[in-house]
Formats: structure tokens, C-alpha cells, sequence
């Protein structure tokens, strides 16, 4: 694989009624499975392995990244491979992930962008993926906007 080819970048937003410090709680806590079902963890300190299991349309999974950076409540930012997708464990393989949360007068705004997808089919399903993940974490199943460039 070469890094020459194309790659995709989706963004995917959702609005919270609560305030940014209650969307972080919900975002990072331990027994939270709203990104796909996985079981997050990490420390959070830049650097540090962030890995993510779960079952996945019935497939165990155990995916894994490094935390790039961390601004509470603000912004987690890492980067993120999936073994599943039969590609070389290799840097350039690695998507990153920005998952960044706004306040306004109503809540928070959250915005979650992910690079580096190898393919447009593989972006569009991801688009899929993080507005489902987006809706659960709003608990809700509408209102959600994604779009992919």
C-alpha cells in the first residue's frame, strides 16, 4: 500500500442539550459503549496507547491507536487501526481521529472528523458508523448531519 493512492476524510456532527463537561463525562466513561460498542481505554496523556474491543455485526474486535492530544472538555484527538481491515499495521495505514465538542447557547455542538480512510467505499460506510455512534451518544436517533469530502 502506498500512501501515493487517494485518501478520504469524513465528518460526521450531532447536537447535546447539556454542557460540554457532561458530553465529556458521557464520551469517556469506562462503562460507555457508544462508539460502536467498544470498550475504550487509555491514560489520555499524549502518546499513550488507546485501544478499543468490542463485537462488531457479530466479530470480535480489538483495535488500537496513540493519543495525539487531549484539551478537557474540548478535544480528543488519536490515532486509530482496525487489524480487521486486512491492511499492514504500518503508520501510514493509521487513521486519525479528532473528536471535538463546542458549547453554544443550547449545549454542545459535537464534531467528529476522521482521515486518512483508504477508500470511498470504506468512507461512506465509516460516515455510517459515526453518525450511528453520534446518535447513541446523543441518545437519540435523528438530528444528525454527516458529511464526507
Amino acid at each position: 500500500m502506498t500512501t501515493d493512492t487517494p485518501r478520504h476524510t469524513v465528518t460526521a456532527t450531532t447536537h447535546v442539550a447539556e454542557p460540554p463537561d457532561r458530553v465529556w463525562a458521557e464520551l469517556l466513561h469506562p462503562g460507555a459503549r457508544w462508539m460502536l460498542g467498544a470498550n475504550i481505554e487509555t491514560d489520555f496523556q499524549p502518546g499513550s496507547l488507546i485501544t478499543f474491543e468490542g463485537h462488531f455485526f457479530g466479530r470480535v474486535f480489538a483495535d488500537k491507536g496513540y493519543v495525539i492530544a487531549v484539551d478537557r472538555p474540548r478535544l480528543l484527538h488519536f490515532t486509530h487501526f482496525a487489524p480487521l481491515g486486512g491492511l499492514d499495521d504500518v503508520p501510514e495505514n493509521y487513521h486519525e481521529i479528532r473528536i471535538e465538542l463546542a458549547p453554544d447557547d443550547a449545549g454542545t455542538l459535537i464534531t467528529v472528523t476522521e482521515e486518512n480512510i483508504e477508500t470511498e467505499r470504506h468512507a461512506v460506510a465509516t460516515e455510517g458508523h459515526w453518525k450511528n455512534a453520534l446518535a447513541t451518544l446523543a441518545h437519540r436517533d435523528d438530528g444528525t448531519r454527516a458529511t464526507h469530502a
